[in-house]
């Protein structure tokens, strides 16, 4: 067993062991943490990683998934049965969803893709050695996955979500999902359920906004027949269907406020009865809840109870804005653009530069789900294998236009923008280019402001000078 006192504190030189196939990372490894002050211990494959393990005192491991022969997922969770008290940062250059989560659920303290950066481990070791000695890995290995991953991106705001999803997996804890309308939290509930020890019961899901409030007790705690007028039989309930299972509570910031002390009520006691009935029934299952509200501001507004939402905000997980990780895009087109292939029977389609640069650069108000109904409209309207950038909606091409300024002042120049803009200079082939920029200033910059909603921060970073400037022009040009 691991040679450490679990009673004393972390000595200044902390063993760690670093277990990866590739020699360079070893070496890169083994430079890092020798320079910052710790004794690193090197292991090419699983058999010498496990006699460091028995024969130093090791605090700390950085262990590579894809090692020859075993896997390094497998040995981690083999690891922290035997040395619960070990902390492990797992490594690997395949940064997916179904990766990230599985070694989160392993019980692993942390997660690092590859290429990384010596900044990483360095403030990956601070933040490890923070922790206490009593820290335990996860109880439990999660049962099968699904082949395919719900989410996809690989920025650092995605692997941090795949992180949360993996760490709240392998417990049993409620979870609150906060976010945006279209950011996907359905999709992030059912991957929770389906990375669970409950994946293999059922996943019920109400939006407590699509059905109408004199409806809503009926569709979660069920009813006996002749409950009221209607009732022709007896209904078994959400709350029922969903027991050994999860229950997801959609836009649960639209529940009425009846419906919540009954909720909590239910959070409570694990049990309920149905409507007109007056047996007890017991309800083991998850609850997930999520909402696209501010719950704090419906709190103070006296629309929604503050002991449910204390019940509920267990484990929270707020998602990002499409428009807060736009390098993920890409990925996220090229997704859809299989899964829609699949789904409408249609060939496979492929988006040119320009009209990539488009997509990744609008702003995507609707999130995810906009972006997903968008690439599923090219695909249908659009009867070439490529989609180019004429064939883009006429508010994302509009947008794009004005985004970078030189290619702007040309297309004025040329007539290509707006009639507005068209309208506002007739061009003379002799003119010099001054000349012309001189002419189409004015309304390009009114324009610029319009379509930004005068936010001039970003009006000045189109046009590439800075606000004070900007601030002159408008004032010289008479812009109100």
């Amino acid at each position: 067993m691991l040679k450490q006192n679990e009673n004393n504190q972390i000595q200044e030189k902390t063993q760690i062991l670093v277990l990866d196939d590739e020699p360079s990372i070893r070496w890169v490894m083994d430079r890092t943490l020798s320079q910052a002050g710790h004794v690193p211990h090197l292991a090419a494959d699983t058999v010498e990683a496990r006699l460091l393990l028995k024969n130093q005192a090791i605090r700390l491991a950085f262990v590579d998934i894809n090692l020859p022969g075993q896997d390094g997922l497998s040995f981690t969770r083999e690891m922290l049965k035997k040395y619960p008290s070990l902390l492990t940062i797992v490594m690997t250059g395949e940064s997916t969803m179904k990766t990230t989560v599985e070694a989160m659920k392993s019980g692993v303290f942390d997660y690092l893709p590859k290429p990384f950066n010596i900044e990483e481990i360095e403030e990956l070791v601070r933040r490890a050695l923070r922790v206490p000695f009593s820290i335990k890995g996860a109880k439990g290995v999660i049962s099968e996955k699904p082949d395919d991953d719900l989410l996809t991106g690989q920025s650092k705001v995605m692997r941090e979500l795949y992180k949360s999803i993996g760490r709240v997996a392998a417990t049993d804890l409620t979870v609150l999902i906060q976010g945006e309308s279209g950011t996907g939290k359905e999709l992030i509930a059912r991957s929770i359920h389906s990375h669970s020890l409950r994946s293999s019961q059922a996943f019920v899901a109400i939006n407590c906004a699509a059905i109408p409030s004199e409806l809503m007790e009926s569709e979660l705690f069920g009813h006996e027949k002749g409950a009221f007028t209607g009732a022709t039989e007896r209904k078994r309930g959400k709350l029922e269907i969903a027991s050994k299972g999860t229950l997801f509570l959609d836009e649960i910031g639209d529940m009425p406020l009846n419906l919540q002390s009954k909720l909590l009520r239910v959070l409570q006691e694990k049990q309920f009865e149905r409507l007109g009935g007056k047996d007890l029934i017991s309800t083991d299952m998850r609850i997930i809840a999520a909402t696209h509200q501010n719950l704090p501001n419906l709190i103070q507004n006296s629309r929604f109870r503050t002991d449910l939402y204390y019940r509920l905000n267990v484990f929270p997980i707020n998602i990002a804005p499409l428009r807060e990780h736009k390098e993920d895009i890409p990925v996220l087109i090229e997704h859809f653009l299989r899964k829609g292939s699949k789904e409408m029977a249609v060939g496979r389609k492929v988006v040119e530069p320009k009209a990539m640069k488009v997509l990744t650069n609008y702003e995507w108000p609707g999130n995810i789900r906009e972006l997903e109904n968008t690439v599923k409209s090219l695909m249908i309207t659009n009867v070439k294998g490529t989609i180019t950038l004429d064939s883009l909606p006429k508010n994302l091409i509009t947008l794009e236009l004005i985004s970078d300024p030189m290619e702007s002042l040309e297309e004025v120049a040329f007539g290509k923008l707006e009639q507005p803009v068209k309208n506002a200079v007739e061009l003379d082939s002799k003119l010099l280019l001054s000349d012309v920029l001189s002419q189409v200033e004015r309304p390009l910059i009114s324009l610029l402001l319009q379509q930004t909603n005068w936010n001039q921060q970003r009006t000045s970073k189109i046009l590439g000078i800075n606000r004070n400037t900007l601030r002159k022009k408008i004032k010289t040009l008479g812009l109100k």
